[in-house]
């Protein structure tokens, strides 16, 4: 029997299960998908926001503030791709302009450090590619940029090396209490545990009631355009945001694109269709912030979906029917930027004994591109598979796919969110059946086993050449 098995692999859960491995504790992880980070944690925009937005008051406020602060060095330790840009929110009208100053004095009250008001002039020389409508901006210093993906692989990894136990395609239907709580998956495989953490994402309100709990989410779609990896915008730029959220934004990646996104659309739990108007929608919102939209670079669209509790708030505490249950769920945007101080507070409530060894450092895994022609040709010389380049868009050799299988990927997509094969311009167009391929020969399946992300998405068939 586990001390603690966390229901969920998301951003969320797999930060709680490495924070837990701080203390003397024994953790597993139930994900009900093949790989984590796959729900709401595998389509995020990846921005740090600086917390002018929450309510004062709110776990969102809270934690938002406190999260961003700590993310500078929680990802230096992850080895997570990190930048500290700042942000804008433009105002493109006189009434805009009249609502900055609250969001100023409520990010103040938050806590959050170096917010101002900027002029027009000030705010096109931050960001030039701002729209000639602009009449000015709050600038926040604080806001930054983060690799999503990475940072759930990240801490997965950091946490098992610190001795948590992952049970991947473990999806939690019942529940039954003897001297303990057992969880029962949909194949019948069971997990018994003495505390049970509900970090089930969209399913959270599934969970909670599996778990005696009446908890209700509801689900909104987020739906983006990525863009070529070119120069365009320094920081993210947000129109002024509504009761729906902060709105549709234009903003860098770690890895060189862009992306303008997402919309607010109220959907099933497993929403994640584009709507045909969303892509008008998306330019329009993007045209009223920003200029010069080289719209014909799009090399993809895509929507996740997230949970949001009905109060708007996150649903963070024990529950109602069992000390031994806590939920973390809810937890829309912000929710990334909260996650370290989400994991640290929820870690510490149980009153466990410290660790001495445990480790906080992750080893990213070792990227080709960015490397200089001396280091290439010394990694090439320890590794001939360094010179096999296998997509070319990003220029991800096959020993980064060998090395993102051995940590984990089971999938295309699981790889491509690792190493960023097929994140490019021709969206794995010319890699993708060699990532195929690889992936047969290191886990040893047939290529017609090969999944692009779930059970059933076979990407070739029996025969295929």
């Amino acid at each position: 029997m586990y001390d603690f098995c966390i229901i969920g692999g998301g951003a969320v859960g797999c930060a709680v299960a490495r924070e837990l491995t701080r203390y003397k504790a024994s953790v597993v992880v139930a994900e009900a998908a093949l790989d984590v980070g796959t729900g709401a944690s595998g389509a995020n925009s990846g921005i740090v926001h600086s917390g002018y937005d929450p309510l004062p008051g709110t776990l969102m406020a809270k934690y938002n503030v406190r999260g961003a602060d700590m993310f500078r060095t929680y990802a230096a330790a992850l080895q997570v791709p990190y930048k500290r840009t700042g942000s804008l929110t433009v105002a493109t009208t006189r009434e805009e302009a009249a609502r900055l100053p609250e969001l100023l004095a409520r990010g103040e009250k938050n806590g959050v450090k170096g917010l101002k008001i900027v002029s027009a002039e000030e705010a096109h020389a931050l960001e030039p590619l701002l729209a000639d409508s602009v009449v000015s901006a709050l600038f926040a210093p604080t806001a930054a940029i983060v690799d999503p993906f990475d940072l759930v692989f990240a801490l997965r990894e950091n946490a098992q090396a610190n001795g948590a136990e992952f049970r991947l395609g473990f999806a939690v239907r019942a529940a039954e209490r003897d001297n303990g709580i057992t969880l029962i998956s949909e194949s019948g495989d069971r997990i018994k545990a003495v505390r049970i953490i509900n970090c089930a994402g969209n399913n959270g309100g599934d969970v909670a009631r599996i778990l005696g709990d009446l908890i209700y989410l509801r689900h909104r779609a987020g739906e983006y355009l990525m863009f070529d990896k070119l120069p365009f915008v320094r920081m993210p730029v947000f129109g002024m945001p509504s009761e729906r959220g902060k709105g549709v934004l234009v903003a860098p990646t770690t890895d060189g694109n862009f992306f303008v996104g997402p919309t607010s659309v109220e959907c099933s739990r497993d929403g994640r269709v584009m709507r045909r108007e969303s892509f008008a929608e998306l330019l329009a919102a993007a045209g009223k912030t920003v200029k010069g939209l080289p719209a014909d670079k799009r090399i993809t669209s895509f929507a996740g979906v997230r949970a949001l509790s009905q109060t708007g708030d996150f649903v963070i505490g024990p529950g109602r029917t069992d000390p031994n249950v806590f939920h973390v769920i809810g937890i829309g945007s912000p929710g990334l930027t909260s996650v370290p101080a989400i994991a640290m507070s929820v870690a510490r409530r149980f009153g466990l004994e410290p660790r001495k060894d445990f480790s906080p450092a992750r080893r990213h895994i070792r990227t080709f591109a960015d490397r200089t022609n001396a280091e290439k040709n010394a990694l090439i010389a320890s590794d001939k598979r360094y010179g096999n380049v296998v997509c070319m868009c990003n220029c991800v050799t096959e020993a980064e796919v060998v090395e993102a299988i051995a940590r984990g990927a089971r999938t295309v997509d699981g790889v491509k969110k690792r190493v960023h094969a097929g994140m490019g311009r021709c969206q794995g167009g010319m890699c993708e059946t060699r990532i195929i391929d690889i992936l047969s020969r290191e886990l040893g399946i047939p290529r017609s086993s090969g999944l692009k992300a779930v059970p059933g998405s076979n990407i070739c068939t029996e025969g295929a050449l």
